[in-house]
Formats: structure tokens, C-alpha cells, sequence
């Protein structure tokens, strides 16, 4: 039989002391050790195959050491790649501090007493909640018990940690980008319904380009999506059908874009030749569509990696401050969008001597 690896074991190797290796396995609060220390001893314990006896570390600190990840839509792990490339990089980070991640989908209607009860189930040391709806109840009952709970996007909860891109001045690029390529009538499709504030600030961005560029937002040329593919070739049809028809495309997200695109080729439109199209998240099939696909690059797995991080913070007590701005955003430049279009002197675009502008004329490929 395999004998059981033990703290003396890494201490040994480690050549630090047996109390250094609990503090670190433990994730002690209040207790200073150099981050190569930590990272030193954290490998040793990988390599030698140390698996932690859960039930006499929750007796000894009080703690699981798991963070629940909430997903309202499970779905999302299978149709959104952003989602899982966001998890493994959570996982990440949570596997670096020691924690280990525990997966759970909170369906509507789940009564709104399911967060609380899983806060309540000591199974969890903190939450951290994906794409949850404005004003969903359960969260609100969560947030206001004290439980550490981390959102990524927003509730709309004033007492709310969140952790959130800078979605709408994001979009607002992507679609100042279209004008400066020559377009007047940009169509936008949400990745989500509007009861997700992430896509409320894009479309919110989207709709200050056009202000910035001295034009008029046809609403005819916004239609919602629910994340998948098939929700965006149907918006991209609808809106396809309507009088005001479009010459290009900022789509929510890569995955709504990438099925847009196919509604778009049915119609008897090639891209970029007729018809561009800027996408959201710069996932890996973003890059091998047909053709490339311009888009912003969100990084998936870092915001994955400061999620975990910060739910981590609120769980030891550092707390943290809610953040809209945890990473740099870059304008990806593919083929979708095509040559600059001619204008019309009757619309002019206002402030076209931007960044993106330039960089779409110098053919740039990345515009931070």
C-alpha cells in the first residue's frame, strides 16, 4: 500500500519547516511568507502527490478551502468558449493558492433561497457568480448575508464585488473601428438579453459611437441574441429583413458573430466584400473563421486567473474594491472588416482621425 505523503515530507524537501508548509497548505491569514516560498513549496507538494485530508484541514482552520463558481446557464460551458478558456484560468488560480474550484449551476427558477443554502452548506468557503441577471433575487440575498460572494459582470446590487471589462468603451471601439472603415449603417447584435448588464454597457457602447461620429442609431439595426450561434444567425436575418438594411456587423460576442456570418453568406452577401464584421472575445475559432474575424480580444484566461484571485482576497478578509478595469482590451484586426469603404460627403464621421482609424489605415493588426 502507497504510503500517504505528509507535511513532514515537504518540509524535507523543501528544507523549510513543518509549520510553513501547514500555514501555506492552510492558506493561513496573517502570516507573512515570500511568494517563492509559497510557489516552492506548493510544486513540492504537486510533485510528491500530496492530497489534503479535507475533513482535518476544515477542523483545524474552519475552512473548506473550495470557492463555489455559480453558472446560471450551464449551457454556456458547451456554446461560449469564452466561458471555459475563463474557468481553466480561475481554476488556475485558485490551484496556485491552494483552493480547489467546486462547480455548481443555480437554474431559475431555483427558489431564491439556492445561493444562501449552498453559502449555509460549509462546503464553500466563497462564491463567485457568472452572468447573472439584474436584480436576481437569491444573489441579492447572498450579497446582503456577508457571504463572500464575487460577481464577474454585474448584478446591479449597490453592495455588489465585482470584478468587469470595460465593455461599453470596448464596444464603442469596435464600432467607431466599422466607421472608420468607410460604414454608416452598423448593425449590432447583443451576445445576451438585456437583463444582462454586460450586454446593456455594450449596446451602450455601440450606440456612443455612432453619437461621437455625429450619426443616427436606427433601432432597426439592433437585435438580441442569447449566446449562441443560432440566436445570432437569427438576429442577423431579422435584421437582414428589415428596410434599413446594414453594411457591417459588431456582433456581442465571437460566437454570435460566427453564426451571423452564416445569415449574412445566405443572403447573397460575401465578407468583407459587401458586408463587415467585428466580433467580442477573441476566441480560438475567431481566428480560423471564414474569413478571420476581426474582434475584440478580451483574455479569457486572465480574467479567469483575477477572478480567482480576487475571490480569494474576499474570502481571507483583504477585501476588495469592485473593478472595471482589470485588463488591457486590443482591437484585433482580421480580414472581416476588408478595405476602407468610400463615403458619402453627406455623412461625415466626426473625430476619424482616431487610433483605430489610423491603425485600420496603416493595417495595424492589434490596437490596444
Amino acid at each position: 500500500m502507497m504510503r500517504r505523503v505528509t507535511t513532514h515530507d515537504i518540509a524535507r524537501e523543501a528544507g523549510v519547516a513543518r509549520t510553513t508548509v501547514s500555514h501555506i497548505l492552510n492558506n493561513r491569514p496573517g502570516i507573512i511568507i515570500s511568494p517563492k516560498t509559497r510557489e516552492r513549496v506548493l510544486t513540492i507538494a504537486r510533485n510528491l502527490g500530496y492530497v489534503a485530508n479535507s475533513a482535518a484541514q476544515m477542523l483545524v482552520t474552519g475552512r473548506s478551502q473550495t470557492i463555489g463558481l455559480i453558472l446560471s446557464r450551464p449551457d454556456l460551458i458547451s456554446v461560449d468558449a469564452f466561458v471555459p478558456i475563463m474557468v481553466f484560468g480561475l481554476n488556475e488560480a485558485c490551484r496556485t493558492q491552494g483552493y480547489r474550484l467546486l462547480m455548481e449551476s443555480i437554474q431559475e427558477p431555483a427558489g431564491a433561497d439556492a445561493y444562501l443554502d449552498m453559502a449555509k452548506s460549509k462546503r464553500i468557503d466563497g462564491m463567485i457568480v457568472i452572468n447573472p441577471r439584474k436584480g436576481d433575487v437569491g444573489l441579492r440575498k447572498v450579497i446582503e448575508s456577508r457571504f463572500p460572494v464575487l460577481v464577474f459582470g454585474s448584478s446591479g446590487h449597490p453592495k455588489e464585488h465585482s470584478v468587469a471589462t470595460q465593455d461599453g468603451e470596448a464596444s464603442c471601439r469596435a464600432t467607431t473601428h466599422l466607421f472608420s472603415m468607410g460604414h454608416r449603417r452598423v448593425a449590432h447584435i447583443s451576445y445576451a438579453p438585456l437583463e444582462y448588464l454586460p450586454a446593456v454597457k455594450r449596446l451602450e457602447g455601440y450606440r456612443a459611437a455612432y453619437k461621437q461620429a455625429g450619426l443616427w442609431c436606427d433601432k432597426k439595426l439592433f437585435a438580441e441574441a442569447d449566446f449562441t450561434s443560432e440566436s445570432g444567425y437569427q438576429a442577423m436575418k431579422k435584421i437582414l429583413a428589415s428596410n434599413t438594411r446594414p453594411t457591417a456587423l459588431f456582433a456581442g460576442n465571437d460566437t454570435v458573430a460566427i453564426g451571423a456570418m452564416t445569415a449574412i453568406r445566405e443572403a447573397g452577401l460575401s465578407i468583407p466584400e459587401n458586408f463587415a464584421v467585428v466580433g467580442y472575445d477573441d476566441i480560438p475559432a475567431a481566428a480560423f473563421a471564414c474569413p478571420p474575424l476581426t474582434t475584440i480580444r478580451s483574455h479569457a484566461f486572465e480574467q479567469g486567473k483575477i477572478l480567482g484571485e480576487a475571490a480569494i482576497a474576499l474570502v481571507v478578509g483583504k477585501g476588495i474594491r469592485s473593478r472595471q478595469d482589470v485588463i488591457s482590451l486590443e482591437l484585433v484586426i482580421r480580414a472581416s472588416c476588408g478595405a476602407r469603404r468610400k463615403t458619402s460627403s453627406a455623412s461625415p464621421l466626426r473625430g476619424a482621425n482616431t487610433s483605430i482609424s489610423k491603425a485600420a489605415r496603416s493595417g495595424g493588426h492589434r490596437e490596444p
